[in-house]
């Protein structure tokens, strides 16, 4: 976005948006998949430094949607999986707001990266994925799941599998 108009200031935290100066008049977009507090929280400090200000909201309702889910889910959950590519603004978004609630949060692009030792002693394991994973790799890791509950690891079933 920010190539497509001159003078553009890319702000991804309400520290930076403090210590912009005072300006007359200011457009503001967001990506699509930031969290909408974080964002809420920039306009706010922008309101105390810019003259005219406008806004578009550019955060789409399945993104809100998803990360209140995600949040959700990981209240709910021992341990949390999140199916996407690092290089996917959404998938790393989803994980941060499984993290900042359940420390047992993993991002993983594919059942390669699941490590045995994270479901030792999990009953709940909540799985979401970003929003352009393809289904047959959420499919792959879920299997990939219930495959080391089979194996009986730890002696242990999981009580539920739940895909956001």
């Amino acid at each position: 976005m920010a190539n497509q108009v001159e003078n553009a200031i890319v702000i991804s935290s309400p520290e930076e948006a403090l210590k912009l100066k005072k300006m007359k008049k200011v457009g503001v977009v967001s990506q699509s998949t930031q969290a909408i507090e974080n964002v809420q929280e920039i306009i706010n400090i922008l309101m105390t430094k810019v003259f005219d200000l406008h806004f578009v909201n550019t955060i789409c309702f399945p993104t809100k949607r998803n990360h209140e889910q995600i949040k959700d889910m990981a209240k709910i959950n021992d341990i949390m999986i999140i199916i996407g590519s690092f290089t996917s603004a959404n998938s790393n978004r989803l994980t941060q707001l499984a993290l900042t609630i359940n420390p047992q949060s993993y991002q993983v692009t594919d059942s390669k990266d699941l490590e045995p030792v994270w479901f030792k002693n999990k009953d709940n394991i909540g799985i979401s994925a970003g929003a352009s994973t393809p289904d047959y790799l959420i499919k792959d890791v879920k299997d990939n799941i219930e495959n080391i509950y089979k194996e009986k690891l730890w002696d242990k079933e999981p009580t539920k599998l739940k895909l956001a």
